[in-house]
């Protein structure tokens, strides 16, 4: 009798822990950030972009290069994770700096970075993507897309299956604009990145309200933005520019005001050919398992435990 009351003692501990584990709300913590480096065919003289990992708490102090993307002479210019944990990219622009050239659409190997190309995704000409982002809401991967001289900026859907796009609308309220970046927080609110007026901008539908503060630096080119909508919504930006000089680096976007923060050891140092040694082409942050899932895997363990005790 004692032991079975331990049994169930021990079982009742370990559903407590697990449940309590699993039903923790998400913290604001350090998380691993996914990039394209659009410089690594220049400076690692690679196939392709460099594709890297770093630790959002140290980004210099904690960046390895995993592999490559393998696809010659296109700039990676979105990447981001679906809900089901697969990684997607699309190419905006050539390596040598000719922009506008086209845009594909490719599953990334997130562990060696190799990307597998799904298929073109049909944008008008003069056009090509600037960012993507998966909206855990809607469950859809947008795409923003320019022709770099003029307006309007387009906002599309993708078909993950064959990298089609398909155009929502003109993006409006944005004089002058070039958006380069497209993120998605946990309740299904959109944001882009302007680089004309380096400011940040909620987007409902295809109608743009900008945020109260500029971000703070003068960014320009290629680059891109994340936010942890699988976690505690942090936002993060690749900002680069080249006022006063050439800078790379990763910061912090406060949600209310749009302003940004350098985070520690955020700033990429300059290579021997006087550019940054990574220009994050875009940001992503693996999403985490969903309540169901974690529900899963206390069941799970308490199954594990069950077979265990009855073995003995």
């Amino acid at each position: 009798m004692g032991n079975t009351m331990r049994m169930r003692t021990t079982l009742l501990t370990a559903a407590a822990a697990l449940a309590a584990a699993a039903m923790l709300p998400a913290t604001a913590s350090a998380v691993q950030i996914f990039s394209f480096d659009n410089l690594g065919t220049t400076n690692a003289g690679s196939n392709g972009d460099r594709f890297i990992r770093f630790d959002s708490a140290s980004p210099s102090t904690t960046v390895v290069t995993l592999g490559s993307s393998a696809v010659a002479n296109r700039g990676m210019t979105g990447l981001d994770f679906a809900g089901n944990g697969n990684l997607y990219s699309c190419s905006g622009f050539n390596s040598d700096g000719t922009a506008f050239a086209g845009s594909q659409f490719y599953s990334v190997n997130k562990t060696n970075g190799q990307a597998t190309l799904i298929g073109n995704m049909g944008l008008p000409t003069g056009y090509a993507a600037t960012d993507m982002s998966w909206n855990p809401v809607t469950n859809q991967m947008l795409m923003v897309a320019a022709n770099g001289t003029t307006v309007p900026n387009n906002l599309y859907t993708v078909n993950l299956a064959t990298g089609a796009a398909t155009l929502i609308g003109a993006i409006s309220g944005v004089t002058g604009s070039l958006d380069v970046g497209l993120a998605s927080n946990s309740a299904g609110v959109n944001f882009l990145h302007d680089i004309v007026n380096d400011r940040m901008y909620t987007l409902a539908g295809t109608v743009t309200t900008p945020l109260p503060s500029t971000i703070g630096v003068d960014t320009n080119f290629s680059q891109g933005m994340t936010i942890n909508w699988g976690g505690a919504n942090e936002w993060y930006l690749g900002a680069i520019g080249s006022v006063p000089a050439f800078f790379s680096q990763i910061m912090q976007i406060n949600s209310v005001t749009g302003a940004g923060t350098t985070v520690p050891n955020g700033v990429w140092p300059l290579a021997g050919t006087g550019l940054p040694q990574y220009e994050t082409g875009d940001l992503a942050i693996a999403p985490v398992p969903e309540p169901t899932s974690a529900m899963l895997v206390v069941a799970g363990g308490l199954a594990t435990v069950l077979r265990r005790r009855r073995t003995h």
